[in-house]
């Protein structure tokens, strides 16, 4: 896609440099249908892996997505951010792609509902478009509203009300993700992570998973702006270290201070994931000539999603519950050549070959 149009995290940038009022609220980021399903009747639903970020956890495209007619207002920072969540909202839109066999990589949670539907954990007569009971489910939960305090705030006060009302309960899984522009601040961005963990760990017996981020940025300007503003291993002043530190490291030491915090009710998991999608990068271009990240540097294809899925399951001890994985392996090794942005010929057995080693629960 065209420079000048990188990605809907890219936009926050002009928003937040600015200093104009953010207009990215949580109908910018809506929670998918499945999350709908289960506010609806949580007792359902067992347990609940409840995935909260932006666009990078949100969607994931299969197809290539035509910004260009965006173009003529690129300067119109408000109306860009609305625009560009909408046209990626209706490139996902399910209508008759539940057809595709590629479809169950729309999305995070998808992927996972796939693997835990094969494995008898949850019901679904649809594809996944319904999930009417489950003993494991994953859902977009919806936006964590980094890097502006008072929206991360406000995003605190909603997790504790999901609390409180039963809709997060003991034993439920919360995938916290940041990408995009970070603020520029780590200190304040250390603060932002312990105002969300904390939130939630003092209320329920909860897992949250925290992971540092992964880019592959091209240099030069993105929108005018330095892509420093949205690498999370850029050194910036830390005031309260007394020298420069990244913002996944400020993420790493608020996992780090969350995991032994006294008052805490659940636990943390930390997944190194910069240094292990780092690796799989480099495999899969090796082995594969195929691409983990989207051309923009930011948002991971169907083969960076597949690679989170594993390392999350993996990291909460879910893979334990995949007892059947062969449809879904199948599924990426047939399709290997879509796996890419844009696509890429891949001989389905050495992709599944590939794919063993590196995507397999």
């Amino acid at each position: 896609m065209p420079n000048v149009l990188r990605s809907l995290c890219c936009l926050l940038a002009l928003l937040s440099l600015s200093g104009a009022p953010c207009p990215v609220s949580a109908q910018e980021f809506p929670p998918d249908p499945t999350y709908d399903q289960i506010a609806a009747n949580r007792d359902a639903y067992g347990r609940v892996v409840f995935i909260f970020g932006d666009s990078v956890v949100m969607l994931c495209s299969l197809e290539e997505i035509d910004f260009s007619t965006l173009k003529e207002k690129s300067n119109d920072s408000q109306y860009m951010v609305s625009a560009m969540a909408n046209l990626m909202r209706e490139a996902e839109n399910p209508g008759d792609k539940t057809a595709d066999p590629l479809w169950p990589m729309h999305s995070l949670a998808s992927a996972l509902n796939f693997l835990f539907a094969a494995s008898g954990l949850l019901e679904t007569p649809d594809k996944g478009a319904t999930i009417p009971t489950a003993r494991v489910v994953a859902a977009y939960a919806g936006p964590l509203g980094h890097p502006f305090p008072k929206d991360v705030g406000q995003r605190a006060a909603v997790l504790a009300k999901h609390i409180e009302s039963g809709l997060i309960r003991d034993g439920d899984i919360l995938v916290f993700e940041d990408a995009g522009f970070h603020g520029q601040d780590p200190d304040a961005y250390e603060d932002h992570w312990l105002r969300l963990g904390q939130a939630v760990l003092s209320r329920a017996d909860v897992t949250v998973v925290m992971c540092d981020m992964f880019d592959a940025i091209p240099d030069g300007p993105v929108m005018g702006f330095p892509a420093e503003a949205f690498r999370f291993e850029a050194p910036y002043p830390s005031a309260r270290l007394g020298s420069p530190r990244s913002h996944n490291q400020a993420l790493r030491d608020a996992a780090a201070r969350l995991a032994v915090w006294p008052d805490s009710k659940g636990r943390v998991v930390f997944i190194d994931l910069r240094r292990r999608m780092e690796a799989f990068r480099q495999a899969l271009e090796t082995d594969l000539g195929g691409r983990a990240i989207m051309p923009e540097g930011i948002h991971p294809s169907p083969w960076g999603v597949a690679f989170m899925a594993r390392e999350i399951l993996r990291a909460t001890g879910l893979s334990e519950q995949i007892t059947h994985r062969d449809a879904y392996l199948d599924m990426l090794a047939a399709n290997a050549a879509r796996l890419s942005q844009p696509r890429s010929a891949v001989d389905a057995a050495r992709a599944r070959v590939f794919i063993d080693a590196w995507v397999a629960p």
